[in-house]
């Protein structure tokens, strides 16, 4: 960890269009102007397309679409050799539930057979099947939407997903039976069929399961990769979309539910950020899922890369104060902030083992420098009488 001392922070905002690269060639001018730690935002891999870091899909390594570790190797070096230290924003809240992230999709995939089943903050199942997780995301009732045909099953990826417009669900190698017909692999799909009913499955059927599921995954990928019999499955694929009834029952062996986004707020069963559906919670109380989470960002801390990190959000955590104990073992060194948005007469817990806020709060006394209290009730009228609320 750098032992600079702490003067002045300057934010960087990184995303496809303003890369690490970017960030490096304004790496003199932060030294010109004083600043004495560069304070980034998250640089692990986020969703496709993302403009702010904070829907990671995997924090084991550093974003593609900023550079990738040749990219931060280079931002780190030249930091250092600038004299600058870094302060990184880390997200161990929640992760996105975007198909690139590859925990969320296998969990998706084999439900409660996932070495990942535990990763993520589950409720009880709301809905009457086995294991279904509640994923709320289309634009209209889940009937409407197969009847409309609005959902297909696609081999783009080298195994069957169903396709919404631009999303992707992996699906069930149990539930391949009808589109593997006639592969040596039928005998296994079938004892996946009959494992999977299993809610709460022991260590003994996991393995099964498992052992299973990667054999019909080598038989599917060996099949696909021939042309002709890609082929054929495509068709089947394409005639079970196209038949209502065929598709509901492909889609019942599944270890999730589609559903309309409307009905999020009554049918979801996993910890999500505020009301965010597409950011899942993740269990980093548990010590394993701590440390595969800051797997990278440990790394970084004992190369010395980094001089301390910001927490985006750790109200929402299981164990705020557990979670921060043992983030300070990870850094004994450097220095952690939070993001912690303060009522005017809160104060940050005592029992967080932090060196302090993000300065929600001094924003805020700053800002009411420029507001007059006293008129406080004309401007809430105003606003009454325009939206009428």
């Amino acid at each position: 960890m750098s032992k600079k001392p702490w003067v002045a922070t300057y934010r960087l905002q990184l995303h496809s269009e303003f890369t690490l690269a970017d960030a490096e060639r304004v790496l003199p001018y932060l030294k010109q102007l004083g600043i004495s730690h560069v304070y980034l935002s998250p640089v692990m891999q986020a969703a496709p397309g993302s403009q702010h870091g904070y829907d990671v899909a995997d924090p084991t390594r550093i974003n593609d679409e900023l550079g990738g570790e040749p990219a931060w190797d280079s931002f780190q070096a030249a930091a250092r050799r600038e004299g600058l230290g870094i302060l990184l924003d880390i997200v161990p809240n929640h992760m996105t539930t975007h198909s690139s992230n590859p925990w969320w999709a296998d969990v998706l995939a084999h439900g409660p057979f996932s070495p990942h089943r535990h990763t993520f903050d589950f409720g009880p199942p709301n809905l009457d099947s086995p294991w279904p997780i509640a994923v709320c995301t289309l634009g209209k009732p889940y009937g409407r939407v197969v009847e409309d045909g609005e959902l297909s099953i696609e081999l783009d990826s080298g195994l069957p997903e169903v396709a919404y417009f631009d999303q992707r669900f992996p699906t069930s190698p149990a539930s391949w039976g009808p589109l593997l017909e006639g592969s040596p692999v039928q005998s296994e799909i079938a004892a996946l069929h009959e494992l999977r009913i299993t809610a709460e499955p022991d260590s003994l059927t996991i393995a099964a399961y498992q052992s299973h599921a990667r054999h019909v995954l080598e038989g599917a990928r060996s099949w696909l990769a021939d042309p002709a019999r890609r082929e054929a499955i495509h068709a089947r694929a394409q005639a079970i979309a196209a038949d209502p009834r065929g598709l509901d029952a492909f889609l019942a062996k599944q270890f999730y539910r589609l559903a309309w986004w409307k009905l999020e707020g009554e049918i979801v069963n996993y910890r999500r950020f505020f009301n965010i559906g597409t950011l899942v919670g993740v269990r980093v109380e548990q010590e394993e899922i701590f440390t595969r989470v800051h797997a990278r960002v440990a790394r970084m801390i004992e190369a010395g890369e980094i001089a301390g990190v910001r927490v985006d959000h750790p109200d929402g955590l299981r164990d705020p104060s557990g979670y921060l104990e043992r983030l300070r073992q990870l850094v004994p060194n450097g220095r952690i902030f939070v993001e912690k948005i303060l009522d005017s007469e809160e104060t940050l817990p005592d029992a967080w083992t932090i060196d302090g806020s993000v300065g929600y709060e001094f924003l805020s006394k700053v800002n009411r420098l420029w507001m007059d209290e006293n008129n406080a009730d004309a401007l809430t009228a105003s606003y009454a009488d325009f939206t009428g609320h």
